[in-house]
């Protein structure tokens, strides 16, 4: 049962008192049924890749994971339709791979796609780095199959595009986090891809630069921009150091990076429209370096040093994670108070920035030296007051709190304090109409001893 009861980075444990496995939404129906008769805790589980504590049981020992990772068929792809379903447990890779040997992408592409599982990416409403061309991934499920609390089964999942008969609850169930009911299987949307894509890495002085490139980008290049990311020189560092073996494309060090990826249907024009906008750039001295892709190989170079980010951080040593989103005219705002912030306030620690740029959605890392002399519960203290004080900054800029990771257990403190006290009241009456005995996930996404506030 232990690679269950651990996120993948071992930051959360918990226990539990069995593991199932079943293989059919059948399957999931008794489980739930028999949970529901018997009150006992229910923690859905797909590939375990989360970062925000969402698929690990408490320490009670009470609760059942429930894992999906056996339903895991594609059961069709219609390139006609430009749909494709699935079964909860497929790993994003599998669901890649079938919609590519369709002559179609399914375009939600993240660091964990070989082993995250896409039941988990449509619980969590995942982004990654395409979100700027082809959104979230809520904007790519089209319909689901699941099991209600009770251990219903609500049959699916329908392929349309249009359907207006009565609520979607479909968009209730992206983004519960496995506390609403338990998904089974999905349709998908899937698009036909650009016959060309090229990518860049850019080295910058400023975040404000970046902003400026994207600037550039979105007027030379238009809809033609896939994804546009962004990463600061020490968290280059930091991936070089841990991963000696990525090829590193510049001779010099520089404070800020960003990675970008056209695609069109025409090589050419992509490939002009990439160089004219790094040319002007450059002129304008917002560009100090920049490389281009002539082969897959050279791209493929490229992206490995964004999507290792998450793993070097990882062997780094204590580091406080956030997943926020801002407006993106106010991410170098945010990124400039955060590091003032921490070098006055925590002067051991240093402030790493990487994300999704083009969107707003940065995470903001806050890694403190392997041999930081902090017990578990002195590191769990600072960890506090340091997301407590970032969380302060993104509210004053109207941002949230979680862009991409989801609230989990990690963030239901934060959740309580800076959303809107209606909003927060409807989500538990929403929880509350889904799995009355609260057995799914407990202790995720919303507090269970929440009390509304009440009218005058």
């Amino acid at each position: 049962m232990a690679p269950y009861l651990s996120d993948w980075r071992g930051v959360a444990r918990g226990s539990a008192q069995a593991v199932v496995r079943p293989r059919t939404t059948e399957d999931v129906a008794r489980i739930m049924k028999w949970a529901s008769r018997t009150r006992t805790p229910i923690v859905p589980q797909g590939g375990n890749t989360g970062l925000s504590g969402g698929a690990t049981p408490d320490r009670t020992g009470n609760a059942v994971i429930l894992s999906l990772e056996r339903l895991n068929r594609i059961l069709s792809v219609d390139p006609l339709g430009n749909t494709l379903v699935a079964q909860a447990g497929c790993v994003l890779a599998n669901v890649q791979k079938a919609a590519a040997d369709s002559g179609r992408l399914f375009p939600v592409s993240l660091g964990s796609e070989g082993t995250c599982q896409i039941g988990g990416v449509i619980a969590t409403n995942a982004g990654g780095i395409n979100v700027l061309r082809y959104g979230m991934t809520r904007d790519l499920v089209l319909g689901l199959e699941y099991v209600t609390a009770q251990g219903e089964i609500v049959r699916g999942p329908k392929k349309l595009r249009k359907n207006n008969a009565g609520y979607d609850l479909r968009h209730l169930l992206i983004g519960s986090e496995g506390t609403l009911a338990v998904i089974t299987t999905a349709a998908l949307r899937i698009v036909r891809p650009a016959s060309t894509r090229l990518s860049s890495l850019a080295a910058c002085e400023t975040p404000e630069d970046a902003l400026a490139l994207l600037g550039i980008l979105r007027a030379v290049a238009g809809e033609d921009i896939v994804a546009f990311e962004f990463m600061c020189g020490t968290e280059m560092n930091l991936v070089r150091s841990r991963f000696p073996n990525l090829r590193y494309p510049f001779a010099a060090e520089y404070p800020w990076f960003v990675f970008v990826e056209l695609g069109s249907e025409h090589t050419e024009i992509a490939d002009g429209r990439l160089e004219e906008a790094l040319a002007q750039a450059m002129e304008k001295g917002i560009v100090t370096d920049a490389i281009l892709s002539r082969s897959e190989t050279q791209s493929k170079d490229i992206w490995h040093l964004r999507f290792a980010v998450s793993e070097a951080n990882r062997l780094a040593g204590p580091t406080v994670s956030h997943d926020v989103s801002v407006a993106t005219e106010d991410v170098a705002k945010l990124i400039n108070d955060v590091s003032l912030h921490i070098k006055e306030k925590f002067p051991n620690a240093v402030p790493l920035f990487v994300g999704h740029l083009g969107d707003g959605n940065i995470h903001v890392n806050i890694l403190f030296p392997p041999d930081v002399s902090l017990d578990m519960d002195a590191y769990r203290d600072t960890a506090r007051r340091v997301s407590d004080d970032i969380y302060k900054f993104v509210s004053a800029l109207h941002g949230s709190i979680s862009a991409e990771h989801g609230i989990g257990r990690f963030k239901l403190a934060a959740l309580e304090r800076t959303a809107d006290p209606v909003e927060l009241g409807m989500m538990h009456l929403i929880k509350k109409a889904f799995d009355p005995e609260g057995i799914l996930n407990p202790g995720a996404v919303l507090n269970s001893s929440f009390k509304a506030s009440q009218p005058n």
